[in-house]
């Protein structure tokens, strides 16, 4: 049940198995992945059996369930608490319709595996504080066990949805529908639906096209868009080879904080890596080959040249050399007496591999849109 974290290419697997991120992506993106075939069956058992996911897929409610114990779980029924979770379901799928799926972040196996992300990563205070929601989920079962599950879980709520509208066509013992409760169910899904599309486009609007100094992983959706697709389950980061993806826990991106971003240390991006698309359940980072990568443009390389050893009477290629794309050349121009290195911005992907190597640290790594 606990996420695969020892193989790359599997880190995260188990995220394609939910019908709300599934629903959530599609409906925002008006595409579909190949894995979400893997969801969109799991939709058959879910409409025939109430809840099948919550008693047979989700890791999340497994732990929750043996953290507080079957018999306790019994004594409490919260009749008289509303299904949040099912407004929760609806107001995010129809607010996915205006491209902000507003809760996909609340999905309960997204929840867990980005508390497993704590272990992968290193130390951060404000990480650990960003991925504490499912510690929160089991003190909040530990005094009230089944609450989550049962009244407040997006996922659950979907599938209880679900579950409703099937029965809507339901015939009573007389072969007749039950018209007035198809009447209750209805109003409230229309108030729900409204809510979520009024949600969304005022959300949508209140947006501003922000530039600022975060790199995203290459072939990520825009930035604003980035931001609210991203169920920030962190298999981006576990999947990254050359660790340089992290969370944003910058204080200022309220709206990106723990979204993944890139930050080049001694490693890059590799020109033949393409694991952070593979992983990524809600498309917020779309599925690429490596082969294309020298059109996915992260960034530009910027030199600053006074510090540059080529113009201070030294020997270095290293930029040059370790540029996989032809994107550095050495250039001669009046009042330099050497040559320099010269970034050609509609070849620089901003892979962060001149950066790395550069000796005198004068080379920066700006995102693609910095100077727009």
């Amino acid at each position: 049940a606990l996420p695969l974290t020892f193989l790359k290419g599997l880190t995260g697997i188990h995220l394609w198995l939910s019908p709300f991120i599934m629903l959530n992506s599609a409906i925002t993106l008006r595409s579909f992945a190949f894995m979400n075939i893997a969801a969109l069956l799991i939709l058959i058992p879910v409409i025939i059996h109430k809840r099948w996911f919550c008693a047979n897929l989700c890791p999340a409610g497994w732990l929750l369930d043996n953290s507080a114990g079957k018999n306790k779980i019994t004594k409490y029924t919260y009749k008289r608490i509303p299904e949040i979770g099912k407004w929760i379901a609806v107001i995010s799928l129809t607010a996915s319709i205006a491209g902000i799926p507003i809760f996909i972040f609340l999905d309960p196996v997204t929840v867990l595996n980005g508390f497993m992300t704590v272990f992968a990563v290193k130390f951060k205070a404000v990480a650990i504080i960003g991925l504490s929601g499912f510690l929160l989920l089991l003190v909040i079962n530990l005094f009230l066990p089944g609450l989550w599950c049962r009244k407040i879980c997006p996922l659950g709520g979907l599938q209880m949805v679900l579950y409703e509208i099937r029965s809507l066509f339901k015939k009573d013992g007389n072969g007749h529908k039950e018209s007035d409760i198809a009447c209750n169910h209805g109003r409230r899904y229309a108030v729900m639906s409204l809510s979520g599309l009024i949600a969304g486009v005022l959300i949508r609007k209140s947006y501003n096209s922000v530039i600022n100094d975060t790199i995203l992983p290459p072939a990520s959706v825009g930035r604003n868009l980035f931001s609210s697709l991203c169920c920030r389950c962190g298999s981006c980061i576990k999947a990254c080879p050359t660790r340089i993806i992290g969370f944003n826990t910058m204080p200022a991106g309220l709206l990106s904080f723990m979204t993944p971003e890139v930050k080049f240390g001694p490693g890059y991006c590799l020109e033949e890596c393409n694991l952070c698309s593979r992983v990524c359940p809600t498309g917020a980072i779309a599925l690429f080959d490596p082969d294309a990568k020298g059109q996915l443009f992260m960034g530009s390389a910027e030199i600053t040249l006074p510090d540059c050893r080529l113009l201070n009477n030294s020997e270095c290629n290293k930029c040059r050399e370790s540029c996989k794309y032809g994107a550095i050349e050495f250039c001669h121009a009046t009042g330099y007496l050497n040559m320099y290195p010269v970034v050609d911005e509609k070849k620089c992907v901003g892979c962060g591999a001149c950066m790395v190597v550069c000796p005198e640290s004068c080379i920066t790594i700006l995102p693609f849109n910095f100077k727009a």
